[in-house]
């Protein structure tokens, strides 16, 4: 699919009046510039003997790198004694008005060395819901009846899934959609014989290779709902594709299209695939969009990917790719980002969270949830799935708890000068007046900020020399210089920010 961003030109207009650096999307890489002795700027092309020549870049960025920021996390808010379930595993949250909802994924233990039903593939979700994100309500909804009672919170289960089951899935909220389909549901199932006949003749060449001589076929299934808790099963498959992970998706207004992340196979190797779709009722096969790179060990994986969004700025995705060692049976998790929903790249700085110590609650599994939500206290966070054991050790129930992955409030990646480093951003048209950075410096450490004008001149009053002391650890403090934080700009007029930066590292800067 190619990116709408494609070949898009500054001046920009930022979608949500933020630049978060999770990427280079909106930082110059400078300019070529020869002069000669009297700094006149030389021709590429002459029949004359070349002159003695200078190299003067401009606004080329130095001195700076992107840093992925660790995670720090909760103790677990949810644990399997308070749901009446041996096992539990995943979750999405939404903050929706100003409520927290969160539906989690529960594997029946009766389905333990049970010859039909095989452990995983017909699991339930129940739903909870939070004012805080830390207390939370489980509501009797009276849907579905889970050993012989409806007095429960189960949302989604037998018989509401039909014949497919239930494996690895995600609850989205969809703007696009009648309000009675308002809720959607991506996950795996499985498919009868009847499935998988009709879906032969009618798709044969949308059949996932990896299912190529196997009897038994898994896919990729839906649901819909007005309110994410009464659901209705979609009966027709999306495709045949094997996705026994955590699945995602969501709809893209700007793409027009249903996006899914899903799992991929690739020589053999789990890897990300990525699914856009017109409608949610046929999917294409996934693309690849992660694979196990260079970089990494021969032994390591990419399994759960965690796609989801920065709070507050759509136009920032975000992924959580899970990497599992085989050597270790470890997982962690590490950091990737898109500017369009198309194109993907992994953000340096190492895993953002691991395994804690052996025998503590996360130190075998742990896993990203779905769903960066703001938290209180100036945070933000995602839902961590965690068992005590790694991922293919004999596991004993009560097994598995979710807790919080959290960050301070939009610290995901830090553009860091470990000394002295220096950069400018891209021209940018605003009709905002103000400017705001989260930045954070030791005491010896400092930002100062310049304004230039379309033309590329300083902005009078506002260059470096004028701009007020930023230091210190400041989640959304104003620009000022000397006193003063209106940017001194004529309406529409085009604008270029410039740092310098010195034992510092920075983490948006705002337009307000």
């Amino acid at each position: 699919m190619i990116s709408p961003l494609r070949n898009q030109a500054p001046p920009y207009k930022l979608p949500s009046d933020i630049v978060y650096f999770h990427d280079w999307r909106y930082v110059q890489h400078g300019s070529v510039n020869w002069h000669t002795e009297d700094g006149t700027r030389a021709s590429m092309w002459t029949l004359d003997p070349v002159p003695p020549l200078r190299y003067e870049p401009r606004l080329l960025p130095v001195g700076i790198e992107l840093k992925a920021q660790r995670a720090r996390r909760t103790e677990p808010f949810l644990r399997p004694q308070m749901t009446d379930e041996l096992y539990l595993f995943g979750g999405t949250v939404i903050h929706d008005e100003g409520m927290y909802r969160l539906w989690f994924d529960c594997w029946p233990s009766e389905h333990l060395d049970h010859p039909q039903f095989q452990m995983g593939n017909f699991n339930h979700v129940r739903y909870a819901e939070s004012d805080d994100g830390e207390s939370w309500r489980f509501p009797e909804l009276g849907l579905v009846e889970r050993n012989g009672s409806k007095q429960n919170n189960v949302v989604y289960g037998p018989p509401l899934f039909g014949p497919s089951g239930y494996h690895g899935g995600c609850v989205f909220k969809d703007p696009s959609a009648p309000a009675a389909e308002r809720y959607k549901m991506l996950y795996q199932g499985r498919f009868t014989e009847e499935m998988k006949e009709q879906y032969l003749r009618e798709r044969s060449d949308e059949t996932d290779a990896y299912l190529s001589g196997r009897s038994e076929w898994a896919g990729l299934f839906g649901a819909v709902s007005p309110d994410g808790l009464e659901w209705t099963w979609q009966p027709e498959p999306l495709s045949a594709q094997v996705s026994d992970t955590h699945n995602v998706c969501e709809y893209d207004p700007l793409l027009e299209r249903y996006v899914a992340y899903c799992r991929n196979w690739f020589f053999h190797r789990r890897g990300i695939g990525r699914i856009a779709a017109k409608e949610f009722r046929r999917f294409p096969l996934s693309e690849e969009v992660l694979w196990p790179s260079p970089s990494m060990a021969p032994d390591e994986l990419w399994y759960v990917n965690g796609k989801t969004r920065m709070p507050g700025a759509p136009d920032y995705h975000v992924m959580f790719p899970m990497c599992w060692s085989i050597r270790s049976d470890k997982f962690d998790f590490h950091l990737a980002t898109s500017p369009d929903n198309v194109l993907w790249n992994t953000v340096p700085g190492g895993p953002l969270c691991e395994p804690g110590d052996p025998g503590a609650w996360d130190g075998g599994i742990v896993a990203p949830g779905l769903g960066l939500v703001e938290l209180p206290g100036g945070r933000m966070g995602i839902p961590l799935a965690a068992t005590p054991v790694p991922h293919k050790h004999p596991r004993l129930a009560p097994l598995g708890v979710l807790a919080w992955a959290w960050w301070p409030m939009g610290r995901l990646v830090a553009l860091e000068a470990e000394v002295e480093g220096a950069f400018a951003l891209q021209p940018i048209r605003t009709e905002k007046r103000r400017r705001h950075l989260n930045f954070r410096t030791p005491p010896a450490g400092s930002i100062r900020v310049q304004l230039l004008d379309g033309k590329g001149h300083e902005i009078a009053g506002r260059g470096f020399d004028d701009c007020d002391w930023l230091c210190g650890d400041e989640l959304d403090r104003e620009v000022t210089w000397k006193g003063e934080g209106d940017l001194a700009l004529p309406e529409n007029e085009v604008l270029t920010v410039c740092f310098r930066m010195r034992c510092a590292q920075l983490f948006s800067a705002r337009f307000a």
